[in-house]
Formats: C-alpha cells, sequence, structure tokens
C-alpha cells in the first residue's frame, strides 16, 4: 500500500449501490490529492475483520480507514487498534461501536461515523406513500434484515410518517437481495390471493428487493390468474442512477428514496483532518430524497 493511502472498505462488489460509493470516494480522493484502495470483504464479520487485520499490519499502513461495516457492532476492538497506531477511522454507516472513547484518547485523529439519516430515509419513503396513496390504505412493507439498525431506522421512520392517517401497514422481513426480496414475498402473496386480501402498495427498504417484489407480483398474478396484481405500485430505496432511479424511468417502480453516498464527505472530512484543518463532530449525517420529486407522483389508477 502506498504511502499517504486511504483505504476504502466495503461489503457487496454486486452492490450497485456501494459501486456508486466507490466511485464517489475515489472522486473524492483526486480532488484532495489523495490516493485510495477500495477492498471488498464479502458479507461475513470475520471475513472483514481479518481484512482490517491484514491493512493494520501491511507496511505501510494506510493513513485512514473508511469503513462500511457488515454488522452494526463488532469492529470495536480493531478500531481500537487502528486509531492506537495513528489511523483516522471512519464508520460509513451507522455503527454501535463505542467511538467516543476514541475520540477523547485521540484528539489528533478523524474518528466519526457519517451516514444517512435513516429515520429520515423512512419518513421520505413514508412521504412518498402518502403522496401515492391519498385516502390511505394497506402497505406491506419489505423490510431488509432487523439485525441491521439501517432497518429498523427505516421501519420507524415510515411509520412515524404514516402515523394518523388511514394506513394500515404490513411488515415482511426479507434481507437486502433481489432474490430475498422474491423469496420473502412470494409466499406471503401465495396465502394473501388465497385469502382475499387486499393491500394496495409495496414499499421495499432497497430497491434490489423491490425487483424481487415486482418479480413475485408477476409470478403470483401469472400463476392465480389475478392480473390486477401487475398494477400494485412498487416504492423503493437506494436510488442509484443505473438501478433505482432506472426502474423509475421505465415503470417497474412508481418511485424510490434517493439516498446519499457517505463515502465521498467521508474522503472530504478526512482530508481536512489529515491537513490539520477540521475536526468533524462524531457524527456527520446525510439527507435523503425522493425520486422523482413528491409533486410529479400521481395516485395510481383505481
Amino acid at each position: 500500500m502506498a504511502a499517504g493511502q486511504l483505504a476504502l472498505c466495503l461489503i457487496d462488489t454486486d452492490n450497485e449501490f456501494q459501486q456508486v460509493a466507490r466511485q464517489d470516494g475515489e472522486a473524492a480522493a483526486r480532488r484532495a490529492g489523495l490516493s485510495i484502495e477500495t477492498h471488498w470483504s464479502g458479507d461475513d464479520l470475520s471475513a472483514q475483520l481479518g481484512q482490517l487485520r491484514h491493512l493494520l499490519e501491511s507496511s505501510p499502513r494506510p493513513e485512514a480507514i473508511l469503513i462500511m461495516a457488515v454488522r452494526d457492532q463488532g469492529l470495536g476492538r480493531i478500531a481500537r487498534d487502528a486509531t492506537g497506531a495513528g489511523i483516522h477511522w471512519v464508520f460509513l454507516n451507522r455503527s454501535d461501536d463505542d467511538l467516543e472513547s476514541l475520540r477523547r484518547e485521540h484528539p489528533e485523529l478523524v474518528i466519526c461515523q457519517v451516514y444517512p439519516d435513516e429515520v429520515e430515509t423512512g419518513r421520505v419513503q413514508g412521504e412518498i406513500i402518502k403522496t401515492l396513496l391519498p385516502d390511505g390504505g394497506k402497505v406491506l412493507q419489505v423490510q431488509g434484515s432487523k439485525r441491521s439498525l439501517a432497518a429498523r431506522d427505516r421501519s420507524a421512520g415510515t411509520h412515524e410518517a404514516l402515523e394518523g392517517g388511514a394506513f394500515k401497514l404490513v411488515s415482511l422481513e426479507a434481507g437486502w437481495t433481489e432474490e430475498e426480496g422474491y423469496n420473502a414475498l412470494v409466499g406471503w402473496l401465495r396465502v394473501a390471493v388465497q385469502a382475499n386480501m387486499r393491500f394496495d402498495l409495496v414499499a421495499c427498504h432497497n430497491d434490489l428487493l423491490a425487483e424481487g417484489a415486482r418479480r413475485a407480483l408477476e409470478d403470483v398474478a401469472r400463476d392465480f390468474d389475478k392480473a390486477a396484481l401487475t398494477s400494485v405500485p412498487i416504492v423503493g430505496c437506494d436510488g442509484t442512477p443505473s438501478v433505482g432511479q432506472a426502474m423509475v424511468q421505465d415503470g417497474r417502480l412508481a418511485a424510490t428514496v434517493e439516498l446519499p453516498r457517505s463515502s465521498g464527505p467521508a474522503v472530504e472530512l478526512v482530508a481536512k483532518g489529515l491537513t490539520g484543518q477540521e475536526t468533524p463532530p462524531p457524527v456527520v449525517t446525510l439527507h435523503a430524497k425522493p425520486f422523482p420529486g413528491l409533486e410529479k407522483l400521481r395516485p395510481p389508477r383505481a
């Protein structure tokens, strides 16, 4: 690893949102005159810990580690080892690992979390739902893994946004991949159709789940001769240009939530820290927005 290089640690090479995060981090590093190398761990905490240990034992070590954690907790000890070695440490998603003690011990380092405000993300999805269903209705929410803080926060934000309205929210835990979305929903739909259960919209915690939901609706509609299922509006989340936004533009999604990427702002904070310009706060939250804008959304035809 070259001297002065930043290490950007991400999870899933097949995830478009994380690929865009890689691009944003690399672009921010170029603007700041820094070099950056991206490392992929896969969705495995042990593998991520091993990867981080390898970075700490490399010569020279990176000056900063910017990491999207596989789990919400479990990197506290290695974060302590990294900061003890003089390495700046930035989480790119929300973590329960304690950074406050590290900030007190190493005030000269950038040690913080930079991530989307996921409760606000849920609220934005709730506002989309209210715009598409102005008279209320039954919403099926396909959630990410409940082990994830992001999933729990998004759910809480959506519940908050819909509170007091004429909505019934039914939650279904899936995961984060297209296949997990399909598998979770297709079984539920078969039961729902046989029981004549009605629902008006499907809201998903990311766009991959939304694509899985769309496939499930099409398959169950065909199997049970229920063509109306294919017109149920689907709302996603992530909103990358080539996935979520493209799905909206070609009609596969009614709308999505466009999430900010944390890698670019995190690199900018590290760049300032390396030159002693600025010490960031412990948490920097970024803000989501609907795609398209709420003013462009129209309720589905009955």
